[in-house]
């Protein structure tokens, strides 16, 4: 049981060194996740496109 105790004081102890983004870093980070996300959504959208256009062509061929 005093494990357990020290643990939780362990926890709280580094919950209170946490620092957290201001409104500024916090509204930046969000724009650079949600270009990436849009990036990414758009590249993988085309690849699946390219693929399925592919197998469609090989399957009628054959």
């Amino acid at each position: 049981m005093e494990k357990l105790k020290k643990f939780f004081r362990e926890v709280i102890a580094e919950a209170k060194k946490t620092t957290w983004p201001n409104r500024e870093e916090l509204l930046a980070s969000t724009g650079v996740v949600l270009f990436i996300l849009a990036v990414s959504s758009i590249y993988l959208f085309l690849v699946d496109l390219l693929f399925s256009g592919t197998l469609g062509a090989l399957l009628k061929k054959f």
